[in-house]
């Protein structure tokens, strides 16, 4: 039976198995790519050995009948553990893509706060005058609140989950869950930019130790 000797079969496995390999190396991997190429092979191996016991089982020895058993539970396992890595790799790549996104995101939001934050100071009023005490404490109270009224509708929500999303892979900051629900002034928001920052590089720094 040509169609399952090695000329035949032994092109076929290697093309499969080097095309699992490049999938697995891919970023993001190839995992359903990898997983038929390694069942192709796994297959192949198995039509192999069947056909092999069909033809020529009636002399096994003991032995040879053993050495059979073998190679199929090997076959069988070596798939198995196969997949249970290339999962593995996915889930790992998948973690690895998620904090590396969330460290971004951090990073990305702190800039934007403390942008904001540059341009409010820019159109604040003057400090209080002995002249016009009233009226500049007046001024300064409601640029205070609109400042906070603006922080909340743009990045209210989006402190919150993130800091959520940090909490959840361990990395807090006394200051940041003191002011990130609601922060009164310019100074709790100050305090959350740089948090966010700070938590974004350690977050950074937990994926080289890993």
């Amino acid at each position: 039976m040509r169609w399952v000797s090695w000329p035949v079969l032994g092109p076929g496995i290697a093309f499969a198995s080097a095309l699992a390999v490049a999938g697995e190396r891919l970023r993001p991997p190839a995992s359903d790519i990898t997983l038929r190429c390694v069942t192709i092979v796994a297959v192949l191996l198995a039509v192999k050995l069947v056909v092999w016991v069909a033809r020529s089982g009636h002399a096994f020895a003991r032995e040879e009948r053993l050495l059979t058993f073998v190679m199929f539970v090997t076959i069988v396992l070596s798939w198995i553990g196969v997949r249970q890595m290339i999962g593995e790799a996915a889930f790992d790549y998948a973690v690895a893509a998620q904090r590396s996104d969330l460290a971004q995101a951090a990073r990305t939001l702190s800039f934007q706060l403390d942008g904001f934050l540059q341009a409010r100071r820019r159109v604040a009023p003057p400090a209080p005058r002995p002249a016009t005490w009233n009226d500049d404490e007046n001024a300064v109270e409601h640029f205070e609140t609109d400042t906070v009224m603006l922080f909340e509708r743009r990045f209210g929500r989006q402190v919150r989950i993130t800091h959520d999303l940090l909490t959840l892979r361990g990395l807090r900051s006394r200051d940041f869950d003191q002011f990130y629900r609601r922060p009164a002034n310019e100074f709790q928001m100050r305090v959350i930019a740089k948090q966010l920052a700070f938590l974004a590089t350690k977050l950074d720094e937990n994926k080289l130790a890993d």
